[in-house]
Protein backbone atom coordinates (compact mmCIF):
# COMPACT_ATOMS: atom_id res chain seq x y z
CA UNK A 1 0.00 0.00 0.00
CA UNK A 2 2.79 2.42 0.89
CA UNK A 3 4.77 1.63 -2.24
CA UNK A 4 1.71 2.04 -4.49
CA UNK A 5 0.95 5.38 -2.81
CA UNK A 6 4.52 6.65 -3.24
CA UNK A 7 4.89 5.65 -6.90
CA UNK A 8 1.23 6.57 -7.53
CA UNK A 9 1.93 10.17 -6.49
CA UNK A 10 4.74 10.31 -9.05
CA UNK A 11 2.50 8.82 -11.74
CA UNK A 12 -0.26 11.32 -10.91
CA UNK A 13 2.06 14.32 -11.12
CA UNK A 14 3.35 13.17 -14.51
CA UNK A 15 -0.26 12.64 -15.65
CA UNK A 16 -1.07 16.20 -14.57
CA UNK A 17 1.81 17.57 -16.66
CA UNK A 18 0.70 15.51 -19.66
CA UNK A 19 -2.88 16.73 -19.27
CA UNK A 20 -1.87 20.37 -18.99
CA UNK A 21 0.82 20.47 -21.68
CA UNK A 22 -0.22 17.58 -23.91
CA UNK A 23 -3.95 18.17 -24.15
CA UNK A 24 -5.12 21.58 -22.92
CA UNK A 25 -2.19 23.63 -24.23
CA UNK A 26 -2.27 22.47 -27.83
CA UNK A 27 0.06 25.13 -29.24
CA UNK A 28 3.78 25.66 -29.81
CA UNK A 29 4.01 29.37 -28.99
CA UNK A 30 1.97 31.84 -26.96
CA UNK A 31 2.21 35.59 -27.60
CA UNK A 32 1.31 37.71 -24.57
CA UNK A 33 0.08 41.04 -25.91
CA UNK A 34 1.14 44.35 -24.39
CA UNK A 35 -1.50 46.44 -22.62
CA UNK A 36 -1.40 49.19 -25.20
CA UNK A 37 -1.03 47.42 -28.54
CA UNK A 38 -2.49 49.17 -31.55
CA UNK A 39 -5.06 47.84 -33.96
CA UNK A 40 -2.46 47.84 -36.73
CA UNK A 41 -0.04 45.80 -34.62
CA UNK A 42 -2.80 43.33 -33.79
CA UNK A 43 -3.84 42.96 -37.43
CA UNK A 44 -0.22 42.44 -38.48
CA UNK A 45 0.25 39.72 -35.87
CA UNK A 46 -2.88 37.74 -36.71
CA UNK A 47 -2.18 38.03 -40.44
CA UNK A 48 1.25 36.43 -39.89
CA UNK A 49 0.61 33.99 -37.08
CA UNK A 50 -3.13 33.29 -37.18
CA UNK A 51 -6.16 34.65 -35.33
CA UNK A 52 -6.16 32.07 -32.53
CA UNK A 53 -6.76 34.37 -29.57
CA UNK A 54 -8.10 34.50 -26.04
CA UNK A 55 -8.84 37.08 -23.36
CA UNK A 56 -8.82 36.52 -19.61
CA UNK A 57 -11.00 38.87 -17.57
CA UNK A 58 -11.62 39.38 -13.91
CA UNK A 59 -15.32 39.06 -13.15
CA UNK A 60 -17.60 39.04 -10.12
CA UNK A 61 -20.68 36.87 -9.75
CA UNK A 62 -23.39 36.74 -7.13
CA UNK A 63 -23.85 33.64 -5.01
CA UNK A 64 -26.74 34.17 -2.58
CA UNK A 65 -25.82 37.44 -0.84
CA UNK A 66 -22.11 37.07 -1.56
CA UNK A 67 -20.15 38.58 -4.44
CA UNK A 68 -17.29 36.31 -5.54
CA UNK A 69 -14.30 37.24 -7.66
CA UNK A 70 -13.23 34.79 -10.38
CA UNK A 71 -11.82 34.86 -13.90
CA UNK A 72 -13.48 34.33 -17.25
CA UNK A 73 -11.50 33.02 -20.22
CA UNK A 74 -12.96 34.03 -23.55
CA UNK A 75 -11.71 31.35 -25.92
CA UNK A 76 -11.35 31.94 -29.66
CA UNK A 77 -8.27 29.76 -30.20
CA UNK A 78 -9.73 27.27 -32.70
CA UNK A 79 -8.58 24.32 -30.60
CA UNK A 80 -5.10 25.57 -29.67
CA UNK A 81 -6.26 26.19 -26.08
CA UNK A 82 -8.62 23.32 -25.41
CA UNK A 83 -11.28 22.69 -22.80
CA UNK A 84 -11.64 19.13 -21.54
CA UNK A 85 -14.48 17.11 -20.05
CA UNK A 86 -14.46 14.98 -16.91
CA UNK A 87 -12.43 12.28 -18.66
CA UNK A 88 -9.83 14.81 -19.86
CA UNK A 89 -11.06 14.63 -23.46
CA UNK A 90 -11.26 17.90 -25.47
CA UNK A 91 -14.64 19.16 -26.62
CA UNK A 92 -15.99 22.18 -28.49
CA UNK A 93 -17.86 24.80 -26.46
CA UNK A 94 -21.27 26.03 -27.57
CA UNK A 95 -22.08 29.72 -28.06
CA UNK A 96 -25.17 30.11 -25.88
CA UNK A 97 -23.81 30.40 -22.33
CA UNK A 98 -21.03 29.99 -19.80
CA UNK A 99 -18.97 26.93 -18.87
CA UNK A 100 -17.65 26.41 -15.37
CA UNK A 101 -14.96 24.04 -14.12
CA UNK A 102 -16.24 21.02 -12.20
CA UNK A 103 -14.39 21.75 -8.96
CA UNK A 104 -15.57 25.35 -8.88
CA UNK A 105 -19.14 24.20 -9.54
CA UNK A 106 -18.85 21.77 -6.64
CA UNK A 107 -17.45 24.42 -4.28
CA UNK A 108 -20.22 26.94 -5.02
CA UNK A 109 -23.00 24.36 -5.50
CA UNK A 110 -23.64 25.35 -9.11
CA UNK A 111 -25.11 23.06 -11.75
CA UNK A 112 -25.76 23.00 -15.47
CA UNK A 113 -28.91 25.02 -16.15
CA UNK A 114 -28.37 27.48 -13.28
CA UNK A 115 -28.58 31.20 -14.06
CA UNK A 116 -25.82 33.36 -12.57
CA UNK A 117 -25.58 37.13 -12.37
CA UNK A 118 -22.13 38.49 -13.22
CA UNK A 119 -20.20 41.49 -14.43
CA UNK A 120 -16.71 42.33 -15.67
CA UNK A 121 -14.50 44.16 -13.16
CA UNK A 122 -14.60 47.94 -13.77
CA UNK A 123 -17.84 47.59 -15.72
CA UNK A 124 -21.26 48.55 -14.41
CA UNK A 125 -23.08 46.18 -16.73
CA UNK A 126 -24.51 43.11 -15.00
CA UNK A 127 -25.57 40.05 -17.00
CA UNK A 128 -27.64 36.98 -16.29
CA UNK A 129 -26.26 33.94 -18.09
CA UNK A 130 -26.98 30.23 -18.05
CA UNK A 131 -24.35 27.66 -17.13
CA UNK A 132 -24.56 25.34 -20.15
CA UNK A 133 -21.73 22.93 -19.36
CA UNK A 134 -18.91 21.76 -17.14
CA UNK A 135 -15.25 21.36 -17.99
CA UNK A 136 -12.20 20.23 -16.04
CA UNK A 137 -8.94 22.10 -15.67
CA UNK A 138 -6.12 20.81 -13.45
CA UNK A 139 -4.86 24.23 -12.29
CA UNK A 140 -7.34 26.98 -13.15
CA UNK A 141 -10.84 26.97 -11.67
CA UNK A 142 -12.78 29.58 -13.63
CA UNK A 143 -15.52 30.36 -16.12
CA UNK A 144 -15.08 29.83 -19.86
CA UNK A 145 -17.02 30.93 -22.90
CA UNK A 146 -16.66 31.45 -26.63
CA UNK A 147 -15.93 34.79 -28.25
CA UNK A 148 -19.26 34.64 -30.04
CA UNK A 149 -21.13 34.38 -26.73
CA UNK A 150 -19.05 37.15 -25.14
CA UNK A 151 -19.89 39.47 -28.02
CA UNK A 152 -23.59 39.12 -27.19
CA UNK A 153 -22.86 41.28 -24.12
CA UNK A 154 -22.06 44.98 -24.14
CA UNK A 155 -18.37 44.28 -23.42
CA UNK A 156 -15.61 44.65 -25.97
CA UNK A 157 -13.36 41.71 -26.80
CA UNK A 158 -9.67 42.64 -26.62
CA UNK A 159 -7.38 39.66 -27.08
CA UNK A 160 -4.52 39.49 -24.58
CA UNK A 161 -2.99 36.23 -25.90
CA UNK A 162 -2.38 34.81 -29.36
CA UNK A 163 -1.51 31.16 -29.97
CA UNK A 164 0.34 29.71 -32.94
CA UNK A 165 2.13 26.62 -34.18
CA UNK A 166 4.38 28.62 -36.49
CA UNK A 167 8.07 28.32 -35.59
CA UNK A 168 9.16 31.50 -33.76
CA UNK A 169 12.50 30.21 -32.47
CA UNK A 170 14.45 32.82 -34.45
CA UNK A 171 12.17 35.74 -33.55
CA UNK A 172 13.12 37.68 -30.43
CA UNK A 173 10.70 40.60 -30.57
CA UNK A 174 7.32 41.39 -32.11
CA UNK A 175 5.72 44.82 -32.05
CA UNK A 176 2.74 44.84 -29.68
CA UNK A 177 3.87 41.67 -27.88
CA UNK A 178 5.32 41.64 -24.37
CA UNK A 179 6.62 38.08 -24.26
CA UNK A 180 6.92 35.11 -26.61
CA UNK A 181 6.51 31.86 -24.69
CA UNK A 182 7.40 28.48 -26.09
CA UNK A 183 5.33 25.58 -24.82
CA UNK A 184 8.49 23.63 -23.94
CA UNK A 185 9.66 26.50 -21.74
CA UNK A 186 6.30 26.67 -20.01
CA UNK A 187 6.50 22.95 -19.34
CA UNK A 188 10.07 23.25 -18.02
CA UNK A 189 8.95 26.09 -15.76
CA UNK A 190 6.16 23.98 -14.34
CA UNK A 191 8.50 21.04 -13.75
CA UNK A 192 10.95 23.39 -12.03
CA UNK A 193 8.17 24.68 -9.78
CA UNK A 194 7.26 21.10 -8.90
CA UNK A 195 10.88 20.01 -8.33
CA UNK A 196 10.52 20.26 -4.55
CA UNK A 197 7.43 18.07 -4.69
CA UNK A 198 9.29 15.55 -6.83
CA UNK A 199 12.07 15.50 -4.21
CA UNK A 200 9.54 14.83 -1.46
CA UNK A 201 7.93 12.07 -3.53
CA UNK A 202 11.37 10.49 -4.13
CA UNK A 203 12.00 10.57 -0.37
CA UNK A 204 8.59 9.01 0.24
CA UNK A 205 9.40 6.24 -2.26
CA UNK A 206 12.70 5.42 -0.51
CA UNK A 207 11.13 5.50 2.96
CA UNK A 208 8.16 3.39 1.85
CA UNK A 209 10.45 0.72 0.37
CA UNK A 210 12.62 0.60 3.50
CA UNK A 211 9.57 0.54 5.76
CA UNK A 212 7.96 -2.19 3.65
CA UNK A 213 11.08 -4.38 3.99
CA UNK A 214 11.23 -3.77 7.76
CA UNK A 215 7.51 -4.49 8.19
CA UNK A 216 7.65 -7.69 6.14
CA UNK A 217 10.72 -8.93 8.02
CA UNK A 218 9.24 -8.15 11.46
CA UNK A 219 5.95 -9.79 10.55
CA UNK A 220 7.88 -12.83 9.34
CA UNK A 221 9.77 -13.04 12.63
CA UNK A 222 6.52 -12.66 14.57
CA UNK A 223 4.85 -15.33 12.46
CA UNK A 224 7.75 -17.71 13.04
CA UNK A 225 7.76 -17.10 16.80
CA UNK A 226 4.03 -17.74 17.08
CA UNK A 227 4.29 -21.02 15.18
CA UNK A 228 7.50 -22.33 16.72
CA UNK A 229 5.51 -24.68 18.97
CA UNK A 230 3.65 -26.14 15.97
CA UNK A 231 6.89 -26.63 14.05
CA UNK A 232 8.46 -28.35 17.05
CA UNK A 233 5.41 -30.64 17.24
CA UNK A 234 5.78 -31.51 13.55
CA UNK A 235 9.46 -32.38 14.10
CA UNK A 236 8.48 -34.67 16.98
CA UNK A 237 5.95 -36.35 14.72
CA UNK A 238 8.72 -37.11 12.24
CA UNK A 239 8.30 -34.41 9.60
CA UNK A 240 11.50 -33.65 7.73
CA UNK A 241 13.02 -30.16 7.49
CA UNK A 242 12.04 -29.71 3.82
CA UNK A 243 8.39 -30.58 4.53
CA UNK A 244 8.17 -28.16 7.45
CA UNK A 245 9.95 -25.47 5.42
CA UNK A 246 7.47 -25.95 2.58
CA UNK A 247 4.50 -25.56 4.97
CA UNK A 248 6.02 -22.39 6.49
CA UNK A 249 6.83 -20.73 3.15
CA UNK A 250 3.53 -21.64 1.44
CA UNK A 251 1.53 -20.31 4.36
CA UNK A 252 3.35 -16.96 4.35
CA UNK A 253 3.19 -16.70 0.55
CA UNK A 254 -0.60 -17.06 0.63
CA UNK A 255 -0.77 -14.40 3.34
CA UNK A 256 1.38 -12.12 1.15
CA UNK A 257 -0.83 -12.68 -1.90
CA UNK A 258 -4.00 -11.87 0.05
CA UNK A 259 -2.32 -8.79 1.55
CA UNK A 260 -1.23 -7.56 -1.90
CA UNK A 261 -4.76 -7.96 -3.30
CA UNK A 262 -6.17 -5.90 -0.42
CA UNK A 263 -3.38 -3.30 -0.49
CA UNK A 264 -3.51 -2.34 -4.19
CA UNK A 265 -6.93 -0.61 -4.09
CA UNK A 266 -6.05 0.90 -0.70
CA UNK A 267 -2.94 2.47 -2.24
CA UNK A 268 -5.08 3.96 -5.01
CA UNK A 269 -7.60 5.26 -2.47
CA UNK A 270 -4.95 6.97 -0.34
CA UNK A 271 -3.26 8.57 -3.36
CA UNK A 272 -6.59 9.83 -4.68
CA UNK A 273 -7.51 11.17 -1.23
CA UNK A 274 -4.22 13.09 -1.00
CA UNK A 275 -4.70 14.81 -4.36
CA UNK A 276 -8.36 15.61 -3.77
CA UNK A 277 -8.01 17.00 -0.27
CA UNK A 278 -4.47 18.31 0.14
CA UNK A 279 -3.90 20.48 -2.94
CA UNK A 280 -6.45 23.22 -2.29
CA UNK A 281 -9.30 24.62 -4.35
CA UNK A 282 -7.16 25.87 -7.23
CA UNK A 283 -6.11 22.45 -8.53
CA UNK A 284 -8.27 19.60 -9.73
CA UNK A 285 -6.62 16.29 -10.51
CA UNK A 286 -7.02 12.86 -8.97
CA UNK A 287 -4.90 9.74 -8.76
CA UNK A 288 -3.77 8.27 -12.07
CA UNK A 289 -1.68 5.18 -11.35
CA UNK A 290 -0.09 3.26 -14.19
CA UNK A 291 -0.56 -0.54 -14.37
CA UNK A 292 3.23 -0.97 -14.19
CA UNK A 293 3.15 0.64 -10.73
CA UNK A 294 0.71 -1.99 -9.45
CA UNK A 295 2.70 -4.77 -11.09
CA UNK A 296 6.09 -3.57 -9.83
CA UNK A 297 4.75 -2.96 -6.30
CA UNK A 298 3.17 -6.42 -6.20
CA UNK A 299 6.23 -8.23 -7.57
CA UNK A 300 8.60 -6.25 -5.33
CA UNK A 301 6.55 -6.98 -2.22
CA UNK A 302 6.24 -10.65 -3.15
CA UNK A 303 10.01 -11.00 -3.78
CA UNK A 304 10.89 -9.35 -0.46
CA UNK A 305 8.38 -11.57 1.33
CA UNK A 306 9.78 -14.69 -0.35
CA UNK A 307 13.39 -13.79 0.52
CA UNK A 308 12.46 -13.04 4.14
CA UNK A 309 10.64 -16.37 4.38
CA UNK A 310 13.66 -18.21 2.98
CA UNK A 311 15.92 -16.56 5.56
CA UNK A 312 13.56 -17.30 8.44
CA UNK A 313 13.08 -20.88 7.28
CA UNK A 314 16.71 -21.55 8.20
CA UNK A 315 15.72 -21.17 11.83
CA UNK A 316 13.61 -24.30 11.51
CA UNK A 317 16.81 -26.37 11.72
CA UNK A 318 17.70 -24.75 15.05
CA UNK A 319 14.39 -25.34 16.82
CA UNK A 320 14.97 -27.03 20.18
CA UNK A 321 12.00 -29.39 20.36
CA UNK A 322 12.18 -29.90 24.14
CA UNK A 323 12.43 -26.22 25.12
CA UNK A 324 9.80 -25.19 22.55
CA UNK A 325 7.28 -27.73 23.75
CA UNK A 326 7.97 -27.05 27.42
CA UNK A 327 7.92 -23.30 26.86
CA UNK A 328 4.45 -23.50 25.39
CA UNK A 329 3.19 -25.46 28.38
Amino acid sequence: MLVVTAFGMLDSMKSYIDWEFGVINNFDYKLNMSDEYTEKQYNDIISKYGDNTSQTLGIEFKQSDEIIFKTLTVNDTNGLLQVTNHNRKPFKMQDNGLYITEKMASIYNLNVGDIIKWHVINSDNWYESEIIGLNRDPQNQAFNCTKRFFETTDEQYNADSIYTNIDLSNIKEIAGVNTIQKIDNLKDGMNSMLSMMYALIALLIVVSIILAIVIIYNLGVLSFSEKEYQFATLKVLGFKYKAIKSIFIKQNIWISIIAIIIALPLGNFITDYIFKNAIGDTYDFSAVIKPITYIASSIGTFIVSYIVNQLLARKLKKIDMVSSLKGNE
